[in-house]
């Protein structure tokens, strides 16, 4: 492995394709936004011409410089000049950094920040030399001081630098609520002869998961209903249809939200999506996903079931060609009244679409929803 690189859709390993030795590093970590095709690193064949690119210096990458490297430039450069390096703002000083500068006595404004934009972190005050004088402790308040709790709850937090991927969802999230005429349609689909149907699969060695035949009953859906399987096209100003069903499966991982795409899945057997998600789910929480694998996709589903999840909202992936999102709960045990006038218990899995108002109608959800529901009811039609 040459780098990890961090895009605004995933983290991902880069390898090399070529056997040799680094030479030289043109690229250090840490940068941000560095151009699309910026030469990274040096690579020689021969370990002997490594001392060759020892001086070398690269033209104008295109690529920004690191914060650390703003830093150490912003020292060279002030070095000789009669006064002193300018600090970091107060504003981009948290109040944990604070707190711990207090009690190393450490002035944060003449330390070089090596977090985002320049922003002081706890690693920057640890060995910097103590101030000449005593920083000045919080002020008196004029009024009772609050609880011992409440100064320490806004002392006592760390400050954690936002990932690329997580700036680009928190944009997207907004960018769909803004941009896209949201709307909803939930629908509670029996579970009972689904459970049954698995427990009968297992017998005969064939595993599946719930979402697995959710994905199934979906994509047949879509395939049923192909006006559903559109995306409004804002510079065309009408919705486009899909004509291959891909569905795009939500998956959490330590950096983010990110959409594996299972390819053509009303074709699939539940089987081969069971361990097609399986594979995908397994990839993109070690960053090993290839960028066709996680991007694109027609319809997405998001399953909070597992965490006892009863009912929720998405919010359409505003990336890509895709004009809904299914919100998929929890089975929930209801009490029904069976048509003896007895009690009866069933489980009950309520599933919510969020749609683009521009691309469909209620007519068009409506149909796909009965659809789906009548599959998941009747899980043995999605095995034909």
């Amino acid at each position: 492995m040459v780098a990890e690189i961090e895009t605004d859709k995933a983290s991902m390993e880069m390898d090399s394709q070529e056997e040799g030795f680094l030479a030289k590093i043109l690229v250090p970590g840490g940068t941000s936004d560095v151009i699309v095709g910026t030469p990274i690193a040096i690579l020689a064949e021969e370990q002997e011409d490594v001392a060759k690119f020892a001086q070398y210096a690269a033209a104008d990458t295109g690529a920004p410089e690191s914060s650390e490297s703003r830093s150490e430039g912003q020292a060279a450069s002030t070095s000789s000049s009669s006064g002193p390096a300018p600090g970091p703002k107060a504003s981009r000083v948290g109040p944990a950094v604070l707190r711990l500068a207090r009690q190393l006595n450490v002035d944060p404004t003449s330390v070089s920040g090596t977090g985002p934009d320049g922003m002081v972190v706890k690693g920057d005050l640890l060995g910097s030399p103590p101030s000449a004088s005593p920083l000045p402790s919080k002020p008196a308040p004029s009024t009772p001081a609050p609880a011992a709790s409440d100064d320490a709850a806004a002392d006592d937090h760390e400050d954690v630098p936002h990932t690329t991927i997580r700036r680009i969802i928190a944009k997207g999230l907004l960018d769909s609520k803004l941009g896209f005429p949201h709307q909803y349609a939930t629908i509670d689909v029996e579970l009972d002869p689904l459970l049954k149907f698995r427990k009968e699969l297992k017998e005969l060695g064939v595993v599946a998961s719930v979402n697995d035949f959710v994905v199934k009953a979906v994509a047949v859906a879509l395939r049923e209903n192909p006006n559903m399987n559109s995306f409004w096209d804002e510079s065309a100003g009408e919705a486009r249809r899909s004509d291959s069903v891909d569905i795009a499966v939500a998956v959490a991982t330590d950096g983010g939200l990110i959409t594996p795409v299972v390819y053509g899945a009303d074709g699939k057997k539940v089987a081969e999506i069971n361990e097609e998600v399986k594979d995908l789910a397994a990839r993109a929480r070690a960053n090993k996903l290839k960028p066709h694998e996680f991007q694109g996709g027609t319809f997405t589903i998001s399953n909070l079931g597992m965490f006892g999840i009863k009912e929720f909202s998405a919010i359409i992936n505003p990336y890509g060609t895709q004009g809904a999102i299914m919100a998929v709960g929890g089975g929930q045990e209801r009490t029904v009244m069976e048509e003896d006038g007895s009690l009866g218990s069933v489980t009950v899995m309520t599933c919510q679409v969020s749609l683009d108002g521009r691309a469909f109608g209620g007519q068009e959800v409506g149909a796909f929803l009965k659809t789906f529901a009548r599959k998941l009811e009747n899980p043995s039609s999605l095995l034909m």
